[in-house]
C-alpha cells in the first residue's frame, strides 16, 4: 500500500479514536450559582423534579412596561412545599398589585439548577408555566389566560430573597 493512501486511512482513524470520549464543543460545568442554591455534584438524571428552593422565597423582577401594563412588575414565590406555594405581586400594574394566591404546582427538572413548574392561579383564572434556572438567575414564562383567549411570554431576573 502506498504511503499516501495509509496516511489517508490511518488519520481519521486516529483521530476518531483519540476524539472518543471527548467533551462536545462548549461543554463544561455550570456556572457558580449568584447566591441561595448549589447546583454543585448533582448528577444527570432527571429523576428529582423536587425544585431546590423548598422553604424559600424567591423574587421575580419582570421590569417595566410588561405585557400585564405599564410600570414595574415584581413578585416573590415563597415555596412552602413540593407543591404548595405563595405568589405575591410586591409592584405591578393596575389591580396586580398586593395580589397574593396560594398556588398548587408541579415541576419538571429540565437540567441540574433548572426547572419547568406549572401551576393554575385561583384567583386571576390563569395557568403558568415558569422555567426557573437557578444558576442564571432568570425565570421564563408563559401565562395563558382562557378567559381572554391570550398567551404572553415574560422573562424575569430571579433571585432568592429570604
Amino acid at each position: 500500500m502506498k504511503t499516501s493512501r495509509s496516511i489517508c486511512a490511518v488519520v481519521p482513524l486516529t483521530l476518531a479514536l483519540c476524539c472518543v470520549g471527548a467533551l462536545p464543543a462548549g461543554a463544561g460545568q455550570l456556572p457558580a450559582p449568584r447566591g441561595g442554591v448549589d447546583c454543585g455534584g448533582w448528577e444527570r438524571e432527571y429523576e428529582d423534579a423536587t425544585i431546590p428552593a423548598v422553604g424559600q422565597t424567591w423574587t421575580l423582577d419582570f421590569g417595566s412596561n410588561t405585557p400585564i401594563g405599564p410600570g414595574p412588575f415584581v413578585a416573590t414565590i415563597a415555596f412552602a412545599s413540593t407543591t404548595q406555594a405563595t405568589i405575591k405581586v410586591t409592584q405591578g400594574p393596575g389591580t396586580t398589585q398586593g395580589l397574593t394566591q396560594d398556588i398548587t404546582y408541579t415541576s419538571t427538572r429540565l437540567r441540574p439548577c433548572q426547572y419547568a413548574v406549572t401551576w393554575h392561579e385561583p384567583k386571576t383564572g390563569v395557568f403558568v408555566t415558569q422555567v426557573e434556572d437557578f444558576a442564571e438567575h432568570r425565570a421564563y414564562d408563559t401565562i395563558v389566560d382562557p378567559a381572554k383567549g391570550t398567551m404572553i411570554h415574560m422573562t424575569a431576573t430571579f433571585f432568592r430573597s429570604r
